[in-house]
This record gives C-alpha cells, sequence and structure tokens, in this order.
C-alpha cells in the first residue's frame, strides 16, 4: 500500500491519536471558586462553547487537557487564582468526510470498524470518472499535521482480497479525477468550508506547505 507523504502532508504513522473534542460533544466545566460559572455546555457548530465572563472560546480539536488550561488562562484576568476542571460527557456521532468522485460527497455515519470502501459506497459510490486506484485517506495526526495515505479501490471493487486501512473519527477520505495533486486544492476549498472554524484550525498551518 503506497504510504509516499506529498509537499504539505506528514508521514503517515498508525499511532493511537490522543482524544480530541468535536462540535457536538457534551463538557461540564466546574470552577470550585466561582461555581456560578460552572456549567454543563455542548460544543457549537462552529467548534465554540461560551463561558460566563469570558464568553466564546475554540474547544474543537483540542484535547480535554488543552481546553481546560485555555479556560483557566482566559479567567485568569478576571478570578483570582482559577481552577477549573473540564469533564467529558456524551460525544458526538462518530462520522467522516467524503469527497472527490462519489455520488453523494459529504459526511458519512461511521459503522464499527468502517474501512475507505464502505465509505464510499455509504457516499453513493464512485462516479464513471474516479480514480479508484488512488483513493486518499486524510488523518490528523498527533501534532495536528495532515497525513496521507493513498489506498487502491480497484482490487476490492473488482471482487480480489485486499487490505483496507480502517478509518478513524473524523478522517477525510477524497476521490481523485486525475491524481493526488487535486487534495491540495480539495482541502483548502471544499473541506475548509465543511469544517466547523476553518480547515486551519483543524490542521496545522505548515500542513499545506505555506
Amino acid at each position: 500500500m503506497p504510504e509516499a507523504p506529498l509537499i504539505g502532508f506528514a508521514q503517515w504513522t498508525d499511532d493511537e491519536p490522543y482524544y480530541l473534542l468535536y462540535p457536538g460533544d457534551k463538557l461540564e466545566i466546574s470552577v470550585p471558586g466561582a461555581p456560578e460559572l460552572s456549567r454543563q455546555t455542548q460544543v457549537g457548530p462552529d467548534g465554540r462553547i461560551t463561558l460566563g465572563l469570558v464568553g466564546q472560546v475554540m474547544a474543537a480539536y483540542k484535547s480535554v487537557p488543552q481546553l481546560q488550561q485555555e479556560i483557566q488562562a482566559a479567567y485568569h484576568g478576571v478570578l483570582r487564582d482559577p481552577q477549573v476542571t473540564v469533564y467529558p460527557g456524551d460525544t458526538a456521532p462518530m462520522r467522516v468526510l467524503v469527497g472527490g468522485e462519489v455520488r453523494n460527497p459529504g459526511w458519512v455515519d461511521m459503522l464499527a470498524d468502517m474501512d475507505v470502501l464502505q465509505a464510499t459506497m455509504a457516499a453513493g459510490g464512485l462516479t464513471h470518472g474516479a480514480k479508484s486506484q488512488n483513493v486518499m485517506i486524510i488523518r490528523r495526526g498527533r501534532d495536528g499535521q495532515a497525513m496521507l495515505r493513498i489506498v487502491d479501490l480497484k482490487t476490492p471493487l473488482k471482487g480480489h482480497d485486499s487490505r483496507m486501512t480502517a478509518l478513524r473519527r473524523f478522517d477525510i477520505v477524497f476521490v481523485p479525477r486525475t491524481n493526488v495533486a487535486e487534495a491540495g486544492v480539495f482541502m483548502e476549498q471544499w473541506v475548509n468550508n465543511l469544517i466547523p472554524g476553518g480547515i486551519l484550525n483543524y490542521f496545522t498551518y505548515k500542513s499545506f506547505g505555506k
């Protein structure tokens, strides 16, 4: 299975990522020194939560400890020695984003152990123009960089056995018409409009070679 990282993409690894918060996740914010600021909240569609006194804070794509530190820092300007604890609650539905040469591009609800072929089928299947031997999985690495893996769907579509990469929550699957060079345009123009807060909140800026 080819794994050549292109310009703008980091080397692929199968390391288990830290859990990141996503829109729709529920949280409990505890501020013992100012209980009136404690609350239950939900990460909004734009990736933010609203807190008393300090307003909106970006929560999406951060770990619970990261968010806890940022809330505590925000309250330093209005509280004396603030102590904040963030408790994760119910999580949003597990989804992946499928785009490019599929009939119904967009978000797809994940089934258990969903792979790339299953995701493209859930998105209506491939179009006649799809380059099925160069389907891309784009995943956020631990350091926030975009990782790229190229998957050949032509073999399993012909009925032959082929090892498929299991998808993870909020992976991006892109089916090109011609070659992998389309991925950059797809990421910056199409995905940017679908990821809450914009793509640069999801991946680190250097991921795109800028």
